[in-house]
């Protein structure tokens, strides 16, 4: 199956004589995505049960945490809390709760399942039902049991507004590749056949008399040769570095798959117009981080990088606070989840802000169109914030999780606001 997957994406690639078999398995796991598509939140929206279980937990693509299997011991701590609510507040026995959540303890047993993980990890359980997702992106940890599954850390997957973007460092030996967004940042694992600098590229080639040709001196001698550094000493041969980055853009062509997201060079001054030059790609900013970042920390080059990208993250930002504030007090916009609740079931919404980890429990009354909220969580309540946001998207509106401080809305206790449609 692998196989067949890998092969109907690049039926054109050719393998060379490096590319083993730990560097195909490095792109098997790379393709093997979860696909996130509206039917399937759909069907999870409708799914129906007396004990639905919904579990999010951050996760860890290396370091200690996949050594000491620190993620499969979260979710079982929620598999063990789970199992006691259901034994003690349904008065189930022991057994027949461990049988129904087995799907569950299988998934925390399957060591090969967490050495591969992203950033967050959903997972739902219902009678004769269990699904779960890798996201890539940060989720809060949280569990729940209800009559239906709770989708709101979902939903980003289906955020239009997307201030994500990507970061690539590198040097004349060296290569890294992140994938951030303002709030968070995380490093790509590269495959081998992504070159770590111009040896490692031209090694794929026989062209070096071809390159003295074109870069020989008027003496008939060759110029200087490649220094693989960042500065100072020696100089480089253009031709070799351009033909290093020619390499890298084919090599980056199926890992930076969004092309119409920003591309922050970070490297030193005198590489960035010649990578520029050869660019043919990617979405490459306009301005870009200066200087040799082969040791510098990820949180660094994620703080100095928002430096460049806040301007157009405020600009997206206040385009879609303007349409909130050009809607206030016409009877088309709301922040009281009376009001967005029944007009995300009807299919009112166009716009929905959502501040991060807001929830309102309660029923909708589809008779009288109202909502009766309660403080606490009841047997049969939704959470009417998370529905809204799915009954948004879901009718083609678009649903956008945010900071306190971004919301259109300054009422101080609004954690919610939307912009109607007809």
């Amino acid at each position: 199956m692998h196989m067949s997957i890998f092969t109907t994406l690049h039926p054109n690639i050719r393998l060379r004589k490096r590319l083993n078999i730990h560097i195909l398995l490095q792109l098997i796991k790379f393709f093997d995505m979860d696909v996130l598509s509206k039917e399937k939140l759909e069907q999870l929206a409708g799914f129906q049960g007396t004990n639905c279980v919904s579990i999010y937990i951050p996760t860890h693509k290396r370091g200690k945490e996949v050594n000491e299997q620190k993620d499969a011991k979260l979710l079982k701590n929620h598999f063990q809390a789970i199992k006691n609510q259901i034994k003690d507040t349904k008065n189930i026995a022991e057994q027949t709760v461990v049988n129904y959540l087995k799907p569950l303890l299988d998934l925390i047993e399957d060591a090969e399942f967490w050495r591969h993980q992203s950033q967050g990890l959903a997972v739902f359980l219902g009678e004769n039902f269990f699904e779960h997702y890798k996201l890539p992106y940060n989720v809060d940890e949280y569990s729940m049991l209800g009559n239906g599954f709770h989708l709101d850390q979902l939903l980003p997957a289906y955020q239009q507004y997307d201030d994500r973007y990507y970061i690539l460092a590198l040097s004349l030996g060296k290569v890294r590749l992140f994938e951030a967004a303002p709030h968070n940042i995380e490093e790509i694992d590269l495959p081998e056949r992504v070159p770590q600098g111009t040896n490692d590229a031209l090694s794929y080639y026989d062209f070096e008399k071809s390159l003295q040709h074109h870069s020989s001196s008027p003496s008939g001698g060759s110029q200087n040769p490649i220094y693989h550094g960042q500065g100072g000493e020696g100089g480089f041969n253009e031709a070799y570095v351009k033909e290093y980055f020619r390499h890298l853009d084919d090599a980056l062509q199926p890992i930076i798959k969004d092309k119409s997201r920003p591309v922050v060079l970070a490297s030193v001054d005198y590489l960035h117009p010649i990578f520029k030059e050869t660019n043919k790609s990617f979405n490459l900013h306009k301005d870009g981080l200066t200087g040799n970042f082969d040791r510098v920390g990820v949180h660094e080059i994620h703080k100095e990088s928002l430096e460049i990208m806040r301007p157009q993250n405020e600009s997206l930002r206040e385009k879609s606070h303007e349409k909130y504030q050009e809607m206030a007090g016409t009877g088309m916009a709301s922040y009281q989840i009376d009001d967005i609740a029944p007009a995300a079931l009807n299919g009112r919404i166009d716009t929905l802000f959502v501040v991060k980890g807001t929830h309102k429990w309660g029923v909708i009354d589809r008779e009288k169109n109202t909502v009766i909220l309660h403080e606490e969580k009841k047997e049969n309540d939704k959470d009417l914030v998370s529905k809204a946001a799915v009954d948004t998207i879901l009718n083609g509106g678009n649903t956008y999780f945010v900071d306190r401080e971004q919301l259109p809305e300054n009422v101080e206790d609004a954690e919610i606001a939307a912009v109607f449609c007809w």
